[in-house]
């Protein structure tokens, strides 16, 4: 072909390709074939396909102008899923952890909420003993108003304690309770003492939805939310007791061991009772000997006297307030020398033990608070604390049970912090709330020790303590740790579970 016509066949193509382009203007689809090239040059290689590609839209700008979307904008549109357990479909239904439940509508038509919270107080009641063989006891709440007035308002309203005298009598812990709900005007209770004491009053209070909190007792069933969801304790479940001082025994006398027991005859005792044969039994100590004493006894010392006679190797003490001391005395009044085992309520050194001095050596228990007349806690932060605010308040901090108030106190003071900060402020079903979601480290504790509850996975406040002994001599008069801190906590469960 000569070059004329290899001219006029590129302009022919040109031509060809300037048209094909324009016929093409007003099509949705792009061109998809080349055209082809005149038959009269079959030999003429087809044009390359680059203007084709360069007048076809690229798909690249139609990414660009398209974008896929990205994850994480969705993502963030998205409600995120946590906070649907906080608002729970029925508002008349508190949840506590664990599967446990407030129920408001099961509360009286005419309770209210609010009660005993006014514009000025938050006003809670109680009833102790400050008659009788455990009258020792009762200046605890004396001792919480004193903390209080030392730390001053809570969402700026004064706490009030109301208390009376029981005697350490169930029938007139009901009498008391009962006239102070009529009368008192009380959010609730804080501080009962004694086992049948709160029991007189349990379904009281729970079918009336009014908070109590505290309880002065380690009875296991105080950790119960599931069906009692209004009360809390504030000791050691009296169960996790003997069960340590079970296992105390069989590390330091080893299997075979003989124990005797005295304890309270009532709920309190027979709780410490049944759970230390059950554990001494898996541990193979044996029990020998056993009384149950009357808690309004004036003394326990005929009851140690008959418990002598079985030479047993450990005397286990199960009861509280002035028995406590009376017993031990009695045993060193005796050719007896048992190891001595006493419960964690006849911890204070000025109100038991001081009182027999030297008789004292060797006594052992499981501690769970400082006590301000340990001389070995001189310079402890809380006892300086609560030795400061008690002198300026007037009130010497080893007489009575003043500074036990003080740590009962500093707990219910962080749970009303806890209450205020909720929706809906202070208020009783946020005061259970608070209560059975605490987790802080008390200061009063030994070993400074957690101070928590999670509901039905977690129903007891202490699960940790140490087992010491006590020593009196002429440094004075304290308790020397012979194990480290037993600490169970989250372990110990709930009441039957």
């Amino acid at each position: 072909m000569s070059k004329l016509l290899r001219i006029l066949f590129g302009l022919f193509v040109v031509f060809a390709l300037v048209a094909s382009a324009c016929g093409n203007d007003d099509d949705d689809a792009p061109v998809a074939d080349a055209p082809l090239a005149p038959e009269e040059a079959p030999d003429e290689p087809a044009p390359a396909p680059e203007p084709e590609d360069e007048d076809e839209p690229a798909p690249e700008p139609e990414d660009e102008d398209e974008p896929a979307p990205a994850p994480e904008p969705e993502d963030e549109d998205e409600p995120a899923p946590e906070p649907e357990p906080e608002e729970p479909s029925d508002p008349n239904i508190v949840e506590l952890g664990g599967g446990a439940v407030i129920d408001i509508t099961e509360c009286p038509s005419e309770w209210d909420n609010y009660q005993g919270v006014t514009d000025s107080e938050i006003r809670f009641g109680s009833s102790l003993p400050r008659s009788g063989a455990l009258a020792g006891f009762g200046t605890i709440s004396d001792g919480v108003q004193l903390y209080f007035d030392h730390v001053g308002p809570i969402d700026g309203r004064e706490v009030v304690m109301v208390s009376r005298d029981d005697g350490y009598v169930p029938a007139r812990t009901l009498t008391n309770v009962e006239e102070m709900i009529d009368v008192e005007n009380l959010l609730g209770f804080a501080g009962i003492l004694g086992s049948p004491n709160n029991l007189a009053v349990h379904d009281l209070l729970n079918e009336n939805c009014i908070p109590q909190l505290l309880n002065l007792t380690g009875l296991p069933e105080w950790g119960d939310p599931g069906n009692y969801p209004w009360t809390t304790g504030a000791l050691m479940s009296y169960e996790t007791e003997s069960r340590v001082w079970c296992q105390h025994v069989a590390d330091e006398l080893g299997s075979g061991a003989t124990v005797a027991i005295l304890s309270l005859g009532n709920d309190a005792g027979e709780a410490w009772r049944v759970a230390f044969n059950e554990c001494a039994t898996g541990l193979g100590l044996d029990v020998v000997e056993e009384i149950q004493h009357d808690p309004q006894a004036d003394s326990v010392g005929a009851d140690v006297i008959n418990l002598a006679a079985s030479d047993a190797d450990v005397l286990v003490v199960a009861s509280s307030g002035a028995f406590c001391p009376q017993a031990v005395a009695t045993v060193a009044s005796l050719p007896w020398e048992p190891m001595v085992l006493v419960a964690n309520g006849c911890q204070s050194i000025s109100l038991f033990w001081v009182p027999i001095g030297p008789l004292a050596n060797g006594v052992r228990l499981v501690n769970t608070q400082k006590d301000m007349a340990d001389s070995s806690l001189a310079d402890d932060e809380w006892v300086q604390f609560v030795r400061g605010a008690l002198e300026s308040q007037g009130v010497d901090p080893e007489a009575a049970s003043h500074a036990l108030g003080y740590i009962f106190g500093e707990i219910l003071h962080e749970v009303l912090l806890d209450a205020a900060s909720m929706d809906g402020g202070i208020n009783r079903t946020n005061l259970m709330r608070a209560m059975w979601q605490m987790d802080f480290d008390s200061r009063g504790a030994i070993g400074n020790s957690p101070r928590a509850m999670d509901g039905a996975n977690d129903s007891y406040m202490v699960e940790a303590g140490r087992i010491e002994e006590l020593v009196v001599d002429a440094d004075g008069a304290r308790w020397v740790p012979i194990s480290d801190v037993i600490d169970y906590e989250g372990e110990t469960g709930t009441f039957g579970n």
